[in-house]
C-alpha cells in the first residue's frame, strides 16, 4: 500500500467515524430526552400528591430499558472502534452456545424456547469478542419483543458451511421486521460484518418450516468470511 492508499483509507475511516458519532449523539439524546420527560414528570406528580405506585414503576422500568439501550449503544461502539484486537481461530458454534446458556434464566422466565441446529465443525478466524456483542444484541433485540407475545416464543439459531463461508441464521416466530428497532447498535453490527468480514447481514420477514409446519416470522442471516484468509488475498 503506498501512501496516498493509506492517506484514503484514513481519511474513510475518519468519515465513517464522523457519521457514526453523529448517529450516537441523536441516538442518545433522544433516549435521554424520554428519560427526562418520564422522571420529571413523575416528580411533579409526586410533588401535588399525585403520583402513584403504578406510575413510579413505569417510570423504573422506562429509565431501565433507555439506560441498557444506551449502554449496548456504547458497546458497540467501542467494537466499531477497535481495529487492532487480535485476529484468533475459534468455535462459532460455541460461541452462540456460550451466549445462550449465560441467558438461560431470561428465556425461561419470558417461557422462550430456543432452537439450534449447529453444522458439526464451524471454526472461523476473526474478532470473537465483537461477534459476540452482535449476536447477543440480536437475541436480546428479540428477546424484548417476544417476552412481550402470549404463543409461540421461539428463537432458532442455525450454523453452517457453504464453501469458504460461515453462514449464521437466527430465526423468530411470532415478529415481523416493523417490530425491530433499527437503531446504531444495528447499524454498527452491520458496518462490522460487512467491513471486518467482507460479509452481509441480511433482515427480512420469512414464512419457514418448524416443528412440521409451516410458520411465519423474522430472520438475521449472516455471511462471514475468515478475516485470516482475507488478510492473506
Amino acid at each position: 500500500m503506498n501512501k496516498n492508499d493509506l492517506f484514503t483509507e484514513k481519511n474513510y475511516r475518519i468519515l465513517q467515524l464522523a457519521d457514526e458519532i453523529t448517529h450516537v449523539i441523536n441516538d442518545w439524546k433522544s433516549k435521554l430526552n424520554k428519560i427526562y420527560t418520564m422522571s420529571s414528570g413523575t416528580l411533579v406528580n409526586s410533588e401535588v400528591g399525585l403520583a402513584t405506585d403504578d406510575m413510579y414503576n413505569e417510570t423504573l422500568v422506562s429509565v431501565n430499558e433507555n439506560i441498557k439501550s444506551i449502554i449496548n449503544t456504547i458497546n458497540s461502539f467501542e467494537t466499531f472502534l477497535c481495529n487492532g484486537k487480535e485476529i484468533k481461530q475459534f468455535n462459532i458454534n460455541n460461541t452462540l452456545q456460550n451466549i445462550i446458556s449465560s441467558h438461560t434464566s431470561t428465556y425461561k422466565k419470558h417461557d422462550i424456547t430456543i432452537e439450534t441446529n449447529y453444522s458439526t465443525t464451524n471454526y472461523i478466524y476473526g474478532y470473537e469478542n465483537e461477534l459476540s456483542q452482535i449476536f447477543l444484541y440480536i437475541l436480546s433485540s428479540l428477546t424484548n419483543i417476544l417476552k412481550n407475545k402470549t404463543e409461540s416464543k421461539f428463537l432458532i439459531i442455525n450454523t453452517q458451511r457453504n464453501k469458504n463461508k460461515t453462514i449464521i441464521s437466527i430465526k423468530s416466530t411470532n415478529i415481523t421486521i416493523d417490530e425491530i428497532p433499527f437503531d446504531i447498535s444495528l447499524e454498527i453490527s452491520k458496518k462490522i460484518i460487512e467491513e471486518y468480514y467482507k460479509g452481509e447481514m441480511k433482515i427480512a420477514n420469512k414464512k419457514f418450516k418448524f416443528k412440521g409446519k409451516s410458520v411465519y416470522g423474522i430472520e438475521f442471516c449472516i455471511h462471514l468470511n475468515n478475516i485470516k484468509e482475507l488478510k492473506k488475498g
